[in-house]
């Protein structure tokens, strides 16, 4: 009589999460999903409700731990890395200037604050660049200073390829 009553009981044990879950309507069955690359057929549990909607139980979703990130560090490359001195051509437009030499300088300076900021301060020379062409143009818009008629105003614009100075020789500390 004793084994009668606890197999009622175990058996109301496992049907009262099952009454529980159709109180709300529907059952956890194990369903098709989907495909693997390969052509077989995924299966996976899912919560199916009375009015044939199914759902996956949702799991947090993990990151796949490599270490500390670190979001301010962006890891250059070294030039042996590189497989030269030289990296790809810049571009840059400079302030409008009243003579075309004005003109050229400020777009140095455009040019030298753009390598700077991208690469570092070791490519900004421009002793050290190669492939150096200048655009220049007169310039439409007058500055608020500039009231004389007859003055035109020059732009520039400069593209170079900004390499690395050459390395000094010999000098190595022990």
């Amino acid at each position: 009589m004793k084994k009668a009553a606890l197999l009622v009981a175990a058996g109301l044990l496992v049907l009262a999460p099952a009454q529980a879950m159709s109180e709300i309507g529907g059952q956890w069955e194990i369903r098709q999903v989907g495909k693997h690359r390969d052509g077989r057929p995924h299966y996976a549990r899912v919560y199916c409700r009375s009015d044939g909607r199914c759902y996956r139980p949702r799991h947090q979703a993990q990151r796949p731990v490599e270490g500390a990130r670190v979001y301010s560090f962006v890891h250059r490359q070294s030039i042996d890395d590189l497989g030269g001195a030289c990296r790809e051509v810049r571009r840059a437009v400079g302030d409008q200037h009243l003579t075309v030499e004005g003109a050229k300088k400020a777009a140095n300076d455009a040019w030298a604050g753009a390598v700077r900021f991208h690469l570092g301060e070791k490519f900004m020379d421009l002793t050290n660049a190669r492939q150096i062409s200048y655009t220049c143009s007169r310039s439409s818009i007058k500055e608020g200073g500039v009231t004389t008629l007859g003055q035109t105003l020059t732009r520039c614009e400069i593209e170079a390829q900004p390499c690395h100075p050459p390395r000094e020789g010999g000098d190595k500390k022990d």
